[in-house]
């Protein structure tokens, strides 16, 4: 009769490590992974506390805004230059920022100091800011410029302006701008070529366009 046959089962030691290879990993670095959680929520609370706080910059900056506008509104322009230059000092590089710097301009534009709003809206416009306040700067500058009788100058700022606007009628206004600083420069050609410009590129309802069409009649005498 045959011997039956054994078989052996091994059975781990329960002196053994019978732990799973990713809980023995886990336990091995275990300070490491702390170390690495505890750093992740300090980045999270990082994170948090700098949206936080730069909401509340934020409405700060709206409320001063909106305060300076109010002096400005109240005929206070002497204390509306002042909070808006605290404002774009204090939020430099910031859109509450560019717009305190353009409100002080008009502020000074509208207190008489042309020459010192021009000098400082080019210093504006060198720190390339975002193409909205870009092209409001660029604008006002022509403004200024005109005022100050420099015509070309002036047309040229406002061609810049007309490039950087990203809506239509803020485009239109401007090279209605560039088209009466060329006709006072002299430039009668080139001012009736602009509005024709305007005429041939944007639809009739676009704000500004009846104006070009208007204009373009008085200075060609019905000839357009």
């Amino acid at each position: 009769m045959a011997s039956p046959v054994k078989t052996t089962v091994n059975i781990p030691s329960q002196t053994g490590d019978s732990r799973s290879p990713s809980f023995a990993w886990i336990e091995k670095h275990q300070k490491p992974l702390m170390y690495g959680g505890a750093g992740l929520a300090i980045l999270l609370l990082g994170a948090w506390l700098f949206l936080e706080t730069g909401k509340r910059k934020e409405l700060a900056a709206n409320d001063a805004i909106d305060r300076a506008r109010g002096a400005v509104e109240a005929g206070n322009l002497p204390a509306a230059s002042t909070e808006f230059q605290r404002i774009a000092q204090s939020f430099r590089g910031t859109e509450a920022g560019w717009q305190a710097e353009l409100a002080l301009n008009e502020v000074r534009l509208a207190s008489g100091q042309t020459q010192l709003a021009a000098d400082e809206l080019k210093k504006l416009i060198e720190r390339n800011p975002p193409p909205f306040f870009g092209s409001g700067a660029q604008f006002m500058l022509g403004g200024a410029l005109e005022n100050l009788k420099r015509f070309e100058e002036a047309a040229a700022a406002y061609s810049r302006a007309a490039d950087l606007a990203t809506e239509d009628y803020r485009q239109v206004e401007a090279r209605l701008g560039a088209a009466r600083a060329m006709r006072l420069a002299g430039k009668e050609k080139e001012a009736l070529d602009i509005l024709r410009g305007v005429l041939s590129k944007y639809p009739k309802e676009t704000p500004g366009v009846a104006e070009a069409e208007v204009r373009l009649a008085e200075w060609t005498q019905g000839k357009v």
